[in-house]
């Protein structure tokens, strides 16, 4: 794992910008709620869990620094995307998590762990994605990735459970703008998991009844069939009558 991780920075020393770095807050839905990406990484008995990132080359844009990041992370282009925050505190280092390790010995090691230790500031990106079609892969010298369930935040290495909760502060204030909804679920869904999306991300529970009714009045999603796999009662499928570009803005004002 170390030998990546020494490649990793021999490898970006020289081009990347060496105290800026993006990190992508990368959301889907599963199984009635919201899901993060995160990476692990092993460092002999040191385990840390953190977001896609790395460092900003030096003539590579932000916005293209974020979309190398989350091709990397899922192989997904075009997805909708947000920049929410910079965070940039003068103590902000892995130095605390990576001095846990014993690995770093030498001269070389050393290199890496001040590399590491440097205060560095990240802007953020939050980016929407349909949990169904993500095939996760690790970024730089990650040794994993996985999706983890938003209400784990605590198991994220230094400040990164409060860069998931700044994006998801800004997800609710977002949603009556823009294309939330129609951008984490499939294709096609039921009105529960719509409901769950909505309350997932409000941090609320929402009358059933009265979320159906205004739902439905609104006209913004269609009805396309049923699902009979697997169950009792088939459950009504729908669908958002404008695909992806839906937003909740004329229909969020009468609120939940």
């Amino acid at each position: 794992m170390f030998d990546k991780i020494l490649r990793y920075v021999e490898s970006v020393e020289k081009e990347a910008i060496p105290q800026l770095s993006v990190n992508c807050v990368i959301l889907g839905f599963h199984e009635k709620a919201l899901h993060v990406v995160v990476n692990r990484i092993s460092l002999d008995s040191v385990h840390l869990m953190v977001l896609p990132g790395g460092y900003v080359y030096q003539k590579e844009d932000l916005v293209v620094a974020m979309e190398r990041i989350v091709k990397e992370s899922t192989g997904l282009e075009k997805i909708l995307f947000k920049q929410f925050a910079v965070f940039g505190k003068a103590s902000r280092s892995f130095n605390r998590e990576f001095t846990k390790s014993r690995v770093f010995k030498s001269k070389a090691d050393k290199g890496v762990l001040d590399w590491f230790s440097k205060r560095f500031v990240s802007v953020c990106y939050l980016a929407l994605v349909d949990y169904s079609k993500i095939e996760l892969r690790p970024t730089q010298f990650m040794d994993g990735a996985q999706w983890l369930p938003v209400n784990k935040l605590k198991e994220l290495a230094m400040d990164h459970s409060d860069i998931v909760k700044s994006a998801c502060e800004s997800l609710r204030k977002e949603m009556p703008y823009t294309p939330i909804a129609s951008n984490l679920l499939p294709s096609k869904f039921t009105l529960p998991e719509l409901q769950a999306l909505v309350e997932s991300i409000l941090g609320r529970q929402i009358d059933r009844p009265n979320f159906r009714r205004k739902i439905l009045k609104t006209g913004m999603i269609t009805k396309i069939g049923s699902d009979t796999s697997n169950k009792r009662r088939p459950a009504d499928l729908y669908a958002f009558k404008h695909g992806r570009k839906t937003s909740l803005i004329e229909e969020y004002r009468f609120g939940f």
